[in-house]
């Protein structure tokens, strides 16, 4: 059911990264790039101050539920603390921002302060509907979150193509994230409400906070790692550079999300299996897991790897060429966080939310340490490497490196989950596809949107006849794909999971 699960979430990735795509394709050919960039700006600064809106308390939601505490009790205990963090992230917010304009020298327009007051509603939303979303993750009710997510593009995109169209103003631009994000919690709401929800004294306070303690660091360093490349571009550089950047990690994060979704739905899987006791179940899941997660995303980075500006040039126009290493290095980037995902999840699985703290930390000390070391000329006089965009994809290699080599060997010693030797023949495979598509380009060279999508079919079709010819694609796989994605399960699936039925 995991995969069937999975795929529910990729599909509707697909959807929602497709209707992405289109209002990033309407805000830089109506609006330009430099628009783009400074809402991507924007909303990475607020993500990261965001952080404290969680603190942990989102994993140890999860946690405790998918244990099977009483979930009246979760859900009521949950909501207290969420409610009380949001508050307390729009006092954060609006202090750190005035104490950057009044103290500390900075210069916030009126603009700004009109964006900031709209993406801080836009976050508020976000953060209650998590209660929701959570809960939903943590029951494995994959159709509900599911429907949750799908709600703010449907929204959100419609109005960004109205509002570029028409040249309207970025304000209004904002206004589009923020009656999607109203959206999201009303349809969060609704469905939350919908289910067997038994509102009770909240009496887990004291359980949340000690699995969340050691993990309130990693909500803060962690959002503030995933933001900081751009944060940092846009001071040091441009919104226009902010824009190649985070182009192309949007675009990849399509792909990233077939990792985030398996790991989504393993950690509850692998805290259940932990309080078993069923230790070699977990180690099971984590290679099959790693396995298809691995024939999805070598493929995909073997394209872009070889060909980072044509892909950029053909999704993007010819503005984003600048681009293409940033992709180039953002695709491998992609890969190796793909293929530790699902790793990643078993620590928190197996109860060990301190390692997490530790690595989280450790990722954002390093990853700090390199982008001002690759992005800014120079940093309180010295002379740095000044790559801007192209430097902080190359940091974040780096970075996912070191993190991925940490988690192997620290698994290794938790639960026994060696490296999945039959990733070596994938690596062989890509090796295979990417030959291939290099002599197709030289006869046929790669340009423009049509050609992607046959350089794409070709890559697919030599990995996946390497694969085969090496023993590592039979015929079992092709079955478990096609009952995967038969509609009629698929439906079914759903149709239950609406009724809950477990």
């Amino acid at each position: 059911m995991i995969g069937r699960r999975s795929l529910l979430i990729v599909v509707s990735t697909i959807i929602t990264s497709l209707l992405a795509f289109v209002g990033l394709f309407a805000m830089t050919n109506y609006l330009g790039k430099d628009v783009y960039g400074n809402i991507s700006w924007v909303l990475a600064t607020l993500g990261t101050l965001n952080a404290v809106a969680d603190l942990g308390f989102g994993s140890a939601h999860i946690k405790r539920v998918s244990e099977g505490k009483d979930e009246g009790d979760c859900i009521s205990t949950y909501t207290v603390i969420k409610v009380a963090l949001t508050a307390f992230m729009v006092v954060f917010v609006f202090s750190a921002l005035l104490l950057w304009n009044n103290v500390l020298g900075g210069n916030i327009s009126s603009d700004t302060w009109n964006l900031v007051m709209l993406f801080v509603l836009y976050y508020i939303m976000y953060d209650l509907a998590s209660i929701a979303t959570l809960t939903f993750t943590a029951r494995m009710e994959t159709t509900k979150a599911q429907l949750v997510f799908m709600v703010d593009p449907l929204i959100r995109i419609p109005l960004i193509v109205f509002v570029s169209i028409n040249h309207m103003t970025t304000n209004d631009l904002a206004y589009a994230y923020v009656f999607a994000a109203i959206g999201v919690l009303l349809v969060s709401i609704f469905l939350l409400r919908r289910g067997s929800l038994r509102w009770k004294r909240p009496t887990l306070f004291r359980s949340y906070w000690k699995f969340a303690l050691p993990i309130s660091l990693i909500a803060i360093a962690g959002a503030v790692t995933s933001n900081l490349d751009k944060i940092l571009i846009g001071y040091f550089d441009t919104p226009g550079n902010v824009a190649y950047y985070s182009s192309a990690q949007t675009m990849l994060g399509t792909l990233g999300v077939i990792g985030s979704a398996v790991a989504t739905l393993t950690f509850p899987s692998f805290s259940r299996l932990h309080s078993e006791g069923n230790i070699e179940s977990i180690r099971k899941v984590t290679h099959a897991a790693e396995r298809y997660i691995s024939m999805i995303g070598i493929p995909a980075a073997t394209l872009i790897i070889l060909f980072p500006t044509e892909v950029c040039v053909a999704l993007f126009g010819s503005q984003f060429a600048p681009a293409g290493d940033t992709m180039r290095f953002l695709a491998i980037t992609m890969t190796l966080t793909l293929l530790n995902q699902v790793y990643t999840s078993q620590i928190l699985g197996v109860n060990r939310p301190d390692i997490s703290a530790k690595i989280i930390l450790g990722t954002f000390a390093l990853n700090v340490v390199l982008l001002l070391i690759f992005i800014p000329d120079s940093l309180f006089g010295i002379k740095m490497l000044g790559l801007s965009y192209t430097g902080a994809a190359i940091a974040s290699v780096i970075t996912a490196l070191a993190v991925f080599l940490s988690i192997r060997l620290i698994v290794r010693d938790l639960t026994g989950t060696k490296s999945n030797p039959r990733i070596i023949r994938h690596l062989v495979a890509g090796a295979f596809a990417g030959v291939a598509i290099v002599g197709l380009d030289q006869v046929y060279p790669l340009s423009g949107i049509f050609r992607l999508i046959i350089f794409s079919v070709v890559t697919l079709v030599a990995f996946f006849a390497a694969l085969a010819a090496l023993k590592e694609f039979t015929r079992e796989d092709i079955s478990y794909f096609l009952d995967l994605i038969n509609p009629g399960k698929m439906i079914s699936y759903m149709g239950d999971e609406m009724k809950n039925q477990k």
